[in-house]
C-alpha cells in the first residue's frame, strides 16, 4: 500500500524504479527485512551480510529473525548487496579522557597486548548468552581457542598466551585496553555490534572475523591497508597469522588507522549537538571541548558525502540514465555532450 502511494503520488520514484533513493536499516540485521518492492534503492546499515555464507538469519534474538518473512513480502534478496548498498559506522558516544589521552595515536611500542576482546563469550562463561547462535558462535570459538579468562569449569583457551586478552570481564579500562592493544578483534553479536568503530577510535588494527560480511564503508575503503579479515575456519590459526605479521606491516597498518580513523566518529554531528546545548545552557560540555581541539579531518557524514558524490556519476545503472536524461540545459554544458 505505501509503496503504491509512492509510486503513484511521486514522480521520481518511477523514473529509475527507486535506484536513486535511500532507505535506512539500523536493525541487528540491517536490510534482511526490506520488502522486495524497494531492494532497487540504496540501503544504509551497520549490517553488510552478502549471504555469500550466513544465508539465514544470524541472530539470537527471536524478535529480529527474519527467516519466517514470506517471499512474496521480502523477495529472495540479499541483506547487502555492495554494488550498492553501504554500511555507515555506528554511533559512538564521545570519550573525553579517551580524546584528551589521543588513544588513537598511541605508537606501537605502548601497545603491549597483541591482541584483545573483550565482550560476551557466550554460555560457557558466567552471564554469557545461552544460544549457541550467538554471534553465529565465532565469538565462542574464539574463546574455546584463546581465552584469558577461565570459563565455567575453571578453563583458559586452548592456546591462551601472556600477550592476548580474550575476556568477558567488564572494566572501566575499555578504552584503554584496546589502545593498549596493536590487534583488536571485530566480531558479530546478534547482527552488527560496534567494535570496528571501537578498534578504530582507539587506533588498534581491526581484525575481522565475519565471513562473508561487510564492515563501514568497506566496499569503498581499501581495508587492506589497515585491517586484517581472518575466515572463521580459520580461527585456531588467528594469534600465528598475526604474528607472522612483520613490524613493518603493522607500522604502516597502524599509521593508516591514525589517517582513517575519524572516518568512523561522528565529529561534526557532536559539534552541532554541542552549539546547541551552549545557547540551551550557556556553558560547554567536557566532550564538547575536547572533540572541538580535534583536526578537522573528514568524519562519518563527510565520508557519506563523499560516497554519494562517487556513486552519482560512476553507478552503472546511472550511466544510461545520465545519457537520456533531460537536464533543461543547453548542450554545452552537458557532461554528455
Amino acid at each position: 500500500m505505501a509503496h503504491g502511494h509512492i509510486a503513484q503520488q511521486y514522480p521520481y520514484w518511477n523514473r529509475t524504479s527507486g535506484r536513486d533513493h535511500i532507505w535506512f536499516f539500523s536493525w541487528d540485521e540491517g536490510a534482511c527485512y526490506a520488502p522486495k518492492e524497494i531492494w532497487k534503492s540504496m540501503m544504509l546499515v551497520h549490517w553488510g551480510n552478502t549471504n555469500t555464507k550466513h544465508k539465514n538469519s544470524t541472530t539470537a534474538y527471536w524478535a529480529d529473525n527474519w527467516d519466517d518473512i514470506p517471499l512474496d513480502k521480502r523477495g529472495n534478496h540479499p541483506c547487502f548487496d555492495p554494488r550498492k548498498d553501504l554500511v555507515l559506522p555506528a554511533w559512538k558516544e564521545p570519550n573525553p579522557g579517551a580524546i584528551w589521552l589521543k588513544l588513537w595515536a598511541r605508537p606501537r611500542n605502548n601497545r603491549t597486548t597483541l591482541f584483545y576482546f573483550n565482550g560476551n563469550l557466550g554460555s560457557a562463561y558466567e552471564g554469557g548468552r545461552p544460544e549457541d547462535t550467538y554471534s553465529m558462535g565465532i565469538r565462542q570459538k574464539l574463546a574455546a581457542e584463546f581465552g584469558s579468562t577461565p570459563n565455567k569449569q575453571g578453563r583458559l583457551g586452548r592456546q591462551h598466551a601472556a600477550d592476548v586478552t580474550v575476556t568477558y570481564l567488564r572494566t572501566e579500562k575499555y578504552y584503554e585496553e584496546l589502545a593498549s592493544s596493536v590487534f583488536c578483534g571485530v566480531l558479530p553479536g546478534d547482527g552488527w555490534s560496534g567494535r570496528m568503530e571501537d578498534s578504530m577510535l582507539q587506533g588498534c588494527i581491526p581484525v575481522i572475523i565475519q565471513d562473508g560480511i561487510f564492515l563501514p564503508y568497506e566496499n569503498v575503503l581499501n581495508y587492506n591497508s589497515f585491517a586484517v579479515r581472518i575466515q572463521e575456519d580459520d580461527i585456531p590459526g588467528l594469534i600465528s597469522t598475526l604474528r607472522g605479521i612483520n613490524d613493518t606491516q603493522v607500522e604502516f597498518m597502524l599509521g593508516n588507522v591514525r589517517q582513517m580513523w575519524q572516518r568512523f566518529f561522528y565529529r561534526d554531528s557532536i559539534l552541532l549537538e554541542a552549539q546547541r546545548q551552549k545557547k540551551l545552557f550557556s556553558e560547554e560540555a567536557p566532550w564538547s571541548v575536547e572533540v572541538s581541539k580535534l583536526p578537522d579531518d573528514d568524519d562519518v557524514f563527510a565520508t557519506f558525502i563523499q560516497v554519494l558524490h562517487y556513486k552519482l556519476y560512476n553507478d552503472p545503472w546511472r550511466q544510461d540514465f545520465l545519457q537520456t536524461k533531460d537536464t533543461r540545459l543547453p548542450n554545452i554544458c552537458s557532461r554528455t555532450s
